[in-house]
């Protein structure tokens, strides 16, 4: 009798195997969904990480340069001003007084000004006018079509701007391509030795995709040159050439800028729309331009540039959202749609700052 009740006990019956499986699944499904949450809400916390790193590392990179503009050059930032650390104007696109003759442009010799001839001479790029597609632009104007040249670039319903900013170096120091730019140096003019000015920079920032197979990978890259104004004895001394420094602080003549219009260094990812806005003053009260709306003002009624306004559309590097996220944004008081080719499920943000300019008189 002890012997078929102890055989009866031996193993399991098919009803306890079910329930043990039954239990084993809602146990292995409670840890795949406790896995897949924890994946989820990492990536979304790396993809916010990627988004404050650049906001806390590489956009100042634009408000550094910006904090530059107009450094040992005019005395007032406008459209008309020899010089001027935002540069809106060459001889492209110089615009008329009162008479109808063409004022003074932002790619001219200030060091002129006064001196024998008046008026000043022409800032050339490879002997002609720089290009009015390489200076400051915003999405309202016209855009070009050229290789490396502004086109407005954009993943949202408006086109990006362009900031073109100059300045000179107060010191040997580095543009935003990591050339070799020089300060203050010892030359010699009229036989004399004399301390010139640090050579001039110009920058310009802009949305472009690095690679035209993927024209919504859009990423901000910066286009650096520099130029020098000095007429000297020697135009080789001004590069210190004892030194053995890099061809890039060499020239052979004022007047001309090299090193401009390529495309430049790329100096953040994932960008889907850059904007700027110019800043003036008149009394306490700022007033806000886009550049086409500036320029369309009487040269007599244009108040001095005093600041930048600028706003991106930054974009995490990986799609880590199930559900759609915004397509809708709010740039510099502008609302945006996101063009509807793009993908939702990525995180985007919206990143605003401003920079007054250096050298401003107040009025």
């Amino acid at each position: 009798m002890l012997q078929n009740y102890s055989k009866r006990q031996m193993g399991f019956t098919l009803i306890e195997l079910m329930v043990s499986l039954f239990l084993g699944l809602l146990v292995s499904a409670a840890a795949v969904q406790v896995y897949m949450i924890n994946a989820k809400t990492a990536g979304i916390q790396t993809s916010a990480s990627e988004l404050v790193e650049d906001a806390a590392f590489n956009l100042p990179i634009i408000e550094r340069k910006a904090r530059l503009a107009n450094l040992g050059l005019a005395d007032e930032v406008a459209a008309d001003q020899p010089g001027s650390g935002i540069v809106l104007t060459s001889a492209d696109n110089a615009l008329e007084d009162e008479e109808g003759n063409n004022a003074l442009d932002n790619f001219r010799n200030p060091k002129d000004l006064g001196g024998d001839p008046k008026t000043p001479k022409n800032i050339t790029l490879n002997g002609s006018p720089v290009k009015v597609s390489l200076l400051t632009r915003t999405g309202d104007q016209t855009v070009s079509t050229e290789k490396n040249e502004w086109s407005g670039a954009s993943n949202m319903s408006s086109k990006s701007s362009q900031l073109t900013i100059q300045y000179r170096a107060p010191q040997d120091m580095y543009d935003c391509e990591g050339k070799l730019a020089l300060g203050p140096r010892k030359v010699t003019i009229g036989g004399v030795k004399e301390v010139i000015d640090g050579q001039i920079i110009v920058e310009r920032f802009y949305l472009k995709a690095p690679d035209a197979a993927k024209p919504t990978e859009l990423s901000l890259y910066c286009d650096a040159g520099k130029y020098i104004t000095e007429i000297m004895d020697d135009y080789t001394e001004q590069s210190r050439p004892d030194e053995k420094l890099s061809k890039s602080v060499e020239f052979t003549a004022n007047n001309s800028i090299r090193d401009f219009g390529d495309a430049g260094q790329e100096v953040m990812t994932h960008v889907d729309y850059f904007d700027i806005l110019l800043s003036t003053r008149k009394g306490s009260q700022l007033q806000y331009y886009t550049v086409k709306d500036y320029l369309a003002l009487d040269l007599d009624d244009q108040p001095p540039v005093v600041g930048i306004k600028y706003g991106l559309i930054l974009r995490s590097d990986n799609a880590t959202l199930n559900e759609e996220g915004a397509s809708e944004f709010t740039v510099l008081g502008k609302k945006l749609d996101m063009n509807s080719s793009l993908s939702k499920k990525y995180l985007r943000t919206v990143v605003e700052s401003y920079v007054t300019l250096r050298n401003i008189v107040d009025e």
